[in-house]
């Protein structure tokens, strides 16, 4: 009877060992799900590396349990998602429909074009329709594997920078905080607006892989150098 009940238990034993290393194997790091939120958040926009648009800091971030958090770099991004998945071990686990946690933005965000235009973008919706509009997207090609690493930017703006506004005046943002400032006051103030305002050339950009400074020109020259970051 013994030996007899140990047969019969031995499958069962067989299968849930297998079903326990499933499960653990499919766990990810927390490096794993960082890259996977930071690829799947420029991903759905178009942006980044891989894509048509640069975005544009200070922002703010919701995170996979409704709490916020507001960064200026995609250093502070990472650090946040990385303290954000290490106190929150159930995120490693996959979700019922295979998902895995994913962050949002809190909106409006703003988004700098290939050919130096500031676009204000006010919702997924408008993020996903920038995102049907870039035809050079390479997101395809890649994955999320090493995505914070390697897949982030190829180069930040260095400030100050001017913008040019539709009416012709122009003004300097000294740096990101007024950036954002100066492109939220226009906004508010040109409601109904059809065009927008544009970075004015020239502009000092620096190279992520190794600190290189390089002027950018003009709009093509922007586009030829979002181009090469392939």
């Amino acid at each position: 009877m013994v030996k007899a009940l140990k047969l019969f238990l031995l499958p069962i034993v067989a299968i849930v060992a297998v079903m326990v290393a499933c499960n653990k194997s499919s766990d990810l790091t927390t490096e794993e799900l960082v890259d996977q939120a930071l690829y799947s958040a420029q991903e759905r926009g178009g942006m980044g590396r891989f894509g048509c648009y640069e975005l544009a800091f200070p922002l703010s971030i919701v995170l996979p349990d409704g709490t916020t958090a507001e960064l200026d770099s995609y250093d502070e991004m990472k650090q946040v998602l990385r303290a954000y998945f290490d106190a929150n071990s159930d995120s490693h686990r996959p979700r019922p429909n295979g998902q895995r946690p994913q962050i949002s933005f809190v909106f409006p965000i703003s988004v700098i074009a290939e050919d130096g235009e500031i676009i204000t973008v006010d919702s997924d919706e408008q993020l996903r329709r920038l995102r049907a509009e870039c035809a050079g997207a390479t997101f395809s090609n890649h994955d999320a594997r090493g995505h914070g690493q390697h897949g982030l930017s190829c180069f930040e703006i260095v400030f100050p920078i001017t913008i040019g506004f539709p009416d012709g005046t122009t003004a300097v943002a000294a740096d990101r905080q007024a950036f954002r400032q100066l492109i939220q006051t226009w906004r508010q103030n040109n409601l109904g607006a059809t065009q927008r305002p544009r970075i004015a050339f020239p502009i000092t950009v620096r190279m992520e892989d190794d600190g290189s400074l390089v002027t950018v020109n003009s709009p093509e020259e922007l586009r030829q150098l979002k181009e090469d970051c392939e």
